[in-house]
């Protein structure tokens, strides 16, 4: 008979595995280098990706950081994303994204606050995602003097 039967002997569960952290304290989870993985995955707390991930990342509140060496292929919805490496596919963040060291990234970006370095690679659109109204980009009355329309000189135009 298992030993495991009996409630008492049995392994804590994950999420019991946090009993000795502090109060508020983020759990860091870290795929390394040699770590392919293809699904859906969602996280908690701090996401480190150095490896090859295919699919989706989301989070509720989470950080996620795309390292150096790591490939990502994958729509990611997360709170803020730090990206090092190569990502194919859209970002959403309700928090920031940053373009850091040597990044690539194709696809579009939705998120409140963007930062880039010199040197990323970048192909696609920016959007802010921010709940507030956008200002317009309404230059139609730029030209004061010039005005909208030719005026005319009061001749009328010539019939056949």
């Amino acid at each position: 008979m298992s030993s495991f039967l009996d409630s008492n002997k049995r392994p804590p569960l994950p999420s019991d595995s946090r009993a000795g952290q502090a109060a508020g304290a983020k759990s860091t989870t870290v795929l390394t280098a040699d770590c392919e993985f293809k699904g859906a995955m969602a996280f908690s707390g701090e996401l480190q990706l150095h490896g090859r991930l295919e699919g989706t990342i989301e989070s509720e509140g989470g950080t996620l950081t795309i390292g150096e060496e790591a490939m990502i292929k994958a729509e990611i919805k997360v709170n803020d994303v730090l990206i090092y490496g190569k990502v194919q596919g859209n970002v959403y963040a309700t928090g920031r994204v940053e373009l850091r060291g040597k990044a690539e990234v194709y696809g579009d970006l939705h998120c409140n606050r963007l930062a880039m370095d010199d040197g990323v690679v970048f192909v696609g659109k920016s959007n802010a995602l921010s709940g507030k109204t956008q200002p317009t980009s309404d230059f139609s009355k730029m030209f004061t003097r010039l005005g909208a329309a030719p005026k005319s000189n009061g001749a009328k135009p010539a019939t056949e």
